[in-house]
C-alpha cells in the first residue's frame, strides 16, 4: 500500500511539472524578444543579430544555473564555465573572439500564456535590458553579430530567468 501511495505522489508531481512546463512557450518568447532587439538594432543602424547553436547551449546552461542559485551572476562555480566566454567555449563556440552577456529575472503568473501574454512578457524583458545602460550597450554593440537567449522558469517562486549571449567571430 505504501508503495502505491508513493507511486501516486510521484505521478502527480510529474503531471504537475509537465503542466507547468507547457504554460509558457519559451521558443515563441525567445523569437519575440529576439525580434524586439533586432528592431532596436536596425533603429540604431546596426546589423541584425543571427542565432548560433553554441551561444544557445551556453545561454541555456547559464539560465539553469542562475535559476538554481536564485541569483543573477555572470560567473559560475565550475572553472570550465566560470565566465560567459568560458561557457561559450565549453559548448563548442571556440571561434568567438568577443562575448557579452545580459541577465535578468522577472515575475511571471501561473497561467497559460497566450500570444498576447507572450508579447507583453517579451516587451517587459526587452525594456528591462533597454533601460539598463550596460545591458543596452550590449544590445546595440556593433561588433556583435550573433546572439541567443536561454530561459529557466522557477514556478515555485513565479520567476523566469533569462540569459542573452552576444558574440563576434
Amino acid at each position: 500500500m505504501k508503495t502505491h501511495f508513493t507511486l501516486l505522489l510521484l505521478f502527480i508531481s510529474a503531471l504537475s511539472f509537465s503542466q507547468n512546463q507547457n504554460k509558457i512557450d519559451l521558443e515563441k518568447l525567445k523569437i519575440k524578444v529576439h525580434k524586439l532587439i533586432n528592431q532596436e538594432r536596425v533603429n540604431n543602424d546596426r546589423k541584425i543579430l543571427n542565432q548560433n547553436l553554441y551561444l544557445k547551449k551556453a545561454a541555456e546552461d547559464h539560465a539553469k544555473f542562475i535559476a538554481k542559485i536564485q541569483n543573477l551572476s555572470h560567473e559560475q562555480t565550475d572553472e570550465k564555465k566560470l565566465k560567459p566566454k568560458d561557457r561559450v567555449f565549453f559548448h563548442g563556440g571556440n571561434s568567438f573572439v568577443l562575448v557579452g552577456e545580459n541577465l535578468l529575472f522577472t515575475s511571471i503568473k501561473e497561467q497559460i500564456y497566450t500570444d498576447e501574454d507572450l508579447e507583453t512578457l517579451a516587451l517587459k524583458m526587452f525594456n528591462l535590458w533597454k533601460n539598463s545602460p550596460n545591458h543596452y550597450k550590449n544590445m546595440i554593440e556593433h561588433k556583435y553579430l550573433y546572439t541567443e537567449i536561454g530561459f529557466s522558469i522557477d514556478w515555485e517562486n513565479n520567476k523566469i530567468y533569462a540569459v542573452q549571449l552576444f558574440g563576434a567571430k
